[in-house]
């Protein structure tokens, strides 16, 4: 057998790192009797929508006992039959990895924390306290320190129409929409998503689990509007709000639309 030499041939590809925009399937309870039935009713209807769709399932809120229990290659053969395409698995336990690789699942680190405990001064180390005191004796006419600036995420501004077809992504961040986002486009933003025209595509905020985020549309006519996971279609949406200037909120038991008026574009 012949083989060809390489090691002067231009490399035919490239193996990089990045961050994607991927559903995640946050499973709370395991029970067969509940799961599925539940998930049938919440994706069914917008089987369109998440057709080929890759999704990746994670379990950190679930006990030990209940992972080693789930039928994983069920699950999965379950979310391929709802048309989602499962790629991995998080926040499991070591006792079920070798069963999700078997299933084809990738496994994948648990999400990063968002949020840190700060301890109060109560709870503060007595040595930390003895410390510091000497040192605010010494400063008492100093000027004090500015205090520390939070960090914002950048705001994405697009100022052109999203096309069908089209996907603008806001990874960190708010999105400025200043044109319309039409039919068979998607805009999504782990902040607020903010569109100065028509919404005729989908539109999803709070895409890490913001449930303070928001979507505010001029003319919402979407195919699908969602918030931190929650999500209507146009076949579900009250037939009051279509056309109508809105703010979408994430509730209690769903969406909320609040109806701001009526826009009516010139020309």
């Amino acid at each position: 057998m012949k083989t060809s030499d390489t090691s002067t041939a231009p490399p035919v590809f490239e193996l990089k790192g990045s961050v994607l925009t991927v559903m995640v399937l946050h499973v709370r309870e395991t029970n067969p009797e509940l799961l599925y039935p539940q998930l049938e009713k919440k994706i069914g209807p917008a089987r369109s929508f998440f057709a080929n769709a890759p999704l990746v399932i994670d379990l950190k809120m679930v006990a030990e006992d209940e992972q080693s229990a789930l039928d994983l290659q069920y699950l999965a053969g379950f979310l391929r039959g709802l048309g989602l395409v499962p790629v991995g698995v998080r926040g499991h336990v070591a006792a079920i990895a070798d069963r999700a690789l078997a299933t084809g699942l990738g496994l994948l680190a648990a999400a990063p924390k968002t949020e840190k405990s700060v301890a109060s001064p109560e709870e503060a180390p007595p040595q930390a306290v003895a410390e510091k005191q000497p040192a605010e004796e010494h400063t008492a006419d100093a000027q004090p320190p500015e205090p520390p600036q939070p960090a914002r995420a950048a705001t994405m501004v697009i100022a052109h129409p999203v096309r069908s077809g089209q996907q603008v992504v806001a990874p960190e961040g708010d999105l400025v929409i200043l044109s319309s986002v039409n039919a068979g486009a998607e805009v999504i933003a782990a902040g607020n998503i903010h569109i100065y025209g028509a919404l005729r595509g989908r539109a999803m905020a709070g895409v890490h689990g913001d449930v303070s985020a928001r979507v505010f549309s001029l003319q919402c006519n979407p195919e699908l509007v969602a918030v931190a996971g929650e999500y209507v279609v146009n076949d579900l949406l009250d037939r009051a709000v279509l056309n109508q200037s809105v703010i979408v909120t994430h509730g209690t038991g769903g969406l909320r639309f609040e109806v701001l008026g009526d826009f009516r574009p010139h020309g």
